[in-house]
């Protein structure tokens, strides 16, 4: 896509003519109530409550704000939760497959939301409008296409204030991200979960002037030093000596760091690429809901709230500065204007670019807690379940960081009529390695459980459906040691037809069964398989389902364009 086309899509930065529409019809309609209440009712027959889930990054203003409001008025109980956006993303995914669950009882259990979700907020306030879209393409569609913008921050590339003395003139985005002899590495958050990586990737693009082989190159000596985030934050940079490094931040890090003590400096790409806009989503359809978050929204918008805004590091929708910008920061003071981001299908072309020089993965691994896995393996004074359970923690020891890992465990009837439940949600494997290797340690075969292969295959796939993630290998892991013996369960047939009507060739989302023990319809795993584009293994060892799945990640290793099973 060309940097032209990105320019002429305005639809989501900053503060368009919807933008301020939207402001204006849903002031209309509810302004007048808001404002009779706040003055002629000195009590509360009945208070509203109002959640607002917001990043990490404007939780503390968006607080402020809210309080004021709320010292306005006694009806409003106005929650403001500090969230990340990968966890609201999994809430209002689960919300909406709760929504369109099928009507049998089968179906319906396997859509249910785990306990360990929490509940979709009345708004949302995430870093990014790319969150939103994600989540529409979930089928979450109570979820708006865009919000209403109410701060941003642009993307820099931040050096430790001692590597860029040393660099001295050398420190530009086209010196640093595009020159083929490394000055100093680049930490780069995961383009296919970060904003802030994203965002790199079309400034990449810009210092390649647009060519894909020259943006490929970039990418490929950027890829080894990726790393993925817990949150929304980015690391801090390094100073000169061992692991020195510059990262992809933003504009509001850089300042936080100077408030901290520590020394930042801010380097701007030549061109101002898709940064954190923070859109303002109502996710609520109750009418006090949605008239308390118009008001909370247009107090966010006024020039009190702006303030609160800047003074905590942001700029405004327009890209008015911060306040108190330290001058040593090389912040900028002038007003910066936000990019726009790219169309859908452009920003996803892009993902799947990087995908092909970073190869990593979106997995779904499925482990059979049957009475059978109890068998104990010949040969060994192991149960198929504690070896099975060696073999994934050794598996998830060796696996790429930024890839995205989760895990669930199934028999039968393990979460009321629902025959599996997560044990670990899908996420970067970097930061939460270490518990989830302890978390699968805790797997137990149910003594007296049976095999709800079925219903668990058709639940896997779905969640991986909604959840298909651009730039990587989406996959789904299933080891079994049986064949489905859930009488209510969901049949063949019915199975096959569902997994018929959900597989997408340009989304390729194969299941992988690995089959432990002689009690396997290897036939029967082949046929489930081959609908989706995927593969069965067959091992009588599960030491030897490692080597499977590394196999595995190879055969399925194209990616779209290229390729479409």
């Amino acid at each position: 896509m060309s940097d032209g086309s990105l320019r002429a899509r305005p639809e989501f930065w900053p503060v368009t003519l919807l933008s301020i529409t939207l402001i204006a019809t849903l002031a209309g309609w509810s302004g007048f109530t808001y404002l009779d209440r706040t003055r002629n009712d000195p009590g509360c027959a009945e208070r509203t409550s109002l959640r607002v889930a917001a990043a990490p990054s404007v939780a503390t203003p968006v607080r402020e704000i809210a309080s004021r409001l709320t010292a306005r008025d006694p009806c409003l109980d106005l929650i403001v939760e500090e969230r990340e956006s990968a966890d609201v993303l999994r809430a209002v995914a689960r919300t909406a497959t709760d929504v369109v669950a099928a009507p049998s009882a089968s179906s319906m259990a396997s859509a249910s939301a785990p306990a360990t979700i929490e509940a979709a907020p009345d708004v949302w306030l995430p870093e990014s409008t790319l969150w939103l879209r994600r989540a529409r393409a979930t089928g979450a569609f109570q979820v708006p296409a865009e919000g209403v913008s109410v701060a941003t921050s642009p993307i820099v590339l931040a050096l430790d204030e001692r590597t860029a003395k040393r660099l001295g003139a050398r420190a530009t985005w086209p010196r640093l991200v595009g020159s083929a002899r490394t000055q100093v590495p680049i930490a780069l958050p995961d383009p296919a979960t970060s904003p802030l990586g994203f965002g790199a990737l079309v400034g990449i693009r810009t210092v390649a002037k647009g060519s894909a082989a020259g943006t490929a190159a970039i990418m490929r000596r950027l890829s080894p030093n990726t790393v993925s985030t817990a949150g929304e934050a980015a690391p801090d940079p390094v100073g000169p000596g061992t692991g020195e490094t510059a990262v992809i931040s933003t504009e509001q890090q850089v300042l936080a760091a100077a408030g901290g003590g520590r020394s930042q400096i801010a380097i701007y790409p030549g061109t101002a690429v898709p940064s954190p806009d923070y859109p303002y989503a109502v996710l609520s359809s109750g009418d006090e809901q949605r008239e308390y978050a118009t008001a909370l929204l247009r107090a966010m918008l006024a020039k009190d709230g702006a303030a609160v805004f800047t003074g905590h590091g942001l700029r405004t929708p327009a890209g008015a500065a911060p306040a108190d910008v330290p001058a040593a920061t090389r912040v900028r003071t002038a007003t910066y204007t936000p990019a726009a981001l790219p169309a859908p299908t452009d920003a996803e072309a892009l993902l799947n670019a990087w995908g092909g020089v970073h190869i990593s993965a979106r997995m779904l691994a499925v482990f059979d807690i049957s009475g059978s896995m109890e068998a104990v393996v010949p040969g060994s004074s192991e149960s198929r379940m504690q070896a099975t359970v060696k073999a994934a923690q050794d598996g998830v020891k060796l696996m790429l960081p930024t890839t995205e890992l989760g895990v669930w465990e199934f028999s039968t009837d393990l979460d009321g009529r629902r025959d599996y439940r997560e044990v670990v949600p899908v996420g970067p494997i970097g930061p939460r390695r270490d518990d989830i290797i302890d978390r699968i340690d805790r797997m137990r075969a149910e003594p007296n459980g049976r095999t709800g292969l079925y219903d668990t295959a058709l639940a896997a796939y779905r969640d991986g459906t909604r959840n298909w993630t651009p730039g990587r290998i989406n996959m789904v892991l299933i080891l079994t040691d049986g064949t489905d013996d859930n009488a209510s369960g969901v049949g063949r047939s019915a199975l096959l037809r569902e997994l018929g009507g959900l597989v997408d060739r340009k989304r390729p989302l194969p299941i992988l069964f690995i089959g432990v023990g002689p009690e396997i319809d290897a036939a029967e795993l082949r046929q489930i398989a081959e609908a989706t584009g995927g593969k069965v293994a067959l091992t009588d060892k599960p030491s030897g389902i490692r080597q499977i799945f590394y196999t595995a990640l190879a055969e399925f290793s194209c990616l779209p364009p290229e390729c479409r099973r």
